[in-house]
């Protein structure tokens, strides 16, 4: 990702059995019985792996699974360039929304992995008017002003 980018807010679904409200089937998997690994469905749903080898990155994490307490993790990653206890790996299970943003000066390059083949059906965008964002009015002016100007 290149400096002062952003990666907005998405989210890739929950598998969540058709016969089972999904409020129901978040409290029985994480709260009921966390401990029974056979309820997953880690086939039917993309969990993501991120590693930074440069660059620093703040990272947002929302709770987002229906019938689970609403929570938000903020934090900021160092990329293997930056030696520090904040040099760490993350993995993000369906359900939860994440963001990441550029910080500083340097571009950052992470390694990116995911559980399953890339499927666009879980690639779903809530927050993304960052990445789409268009120049600003007083950019656009000027860059159309200078463009009529040509060299003599």
């Amino acid at each position: 990702m290149f400096a002062h980018t952003a990666k907005g807010f998405h989210i890739h679904p929950p598998s969540v059995p058709k016969e089972v409200e999904p409020a129901e089937w978040f409290r029985r998997l994480f709260l009921e019985e966390p401990i029974d690994y056979s309820l997953r469905r880690y086939e039917s749903e993309q969990w993501d792996a991120m590693f930074f080898v440069q660059g620093m990155v703040e990272m947002i994490l929302r709770e987002a699974r229906v019938g689970l307490p609403q929570r938000t993790m903020r934090f900021f990653i160092d990329g293997d360039n930056h030696r520090s206890a904040n040099n760490v790996a993350v993995v993000i299970p369906p359900g939860v929304a994440h963001a990441i943003r550029v910080e500083g000066s340097e571009d950052a390059i992470m390694v990116y992995g995911t559980s399953t083949p890339f499927n666009p059906e879980f690639e779903g965008r809530i927050a993304s008017e960052v990445e789409t964002a268009i120049l600003p009015e007083s950019w656009q002016r000027f860059l159309a002003d200078a463009s009529d100007k040509k060299p003599g």
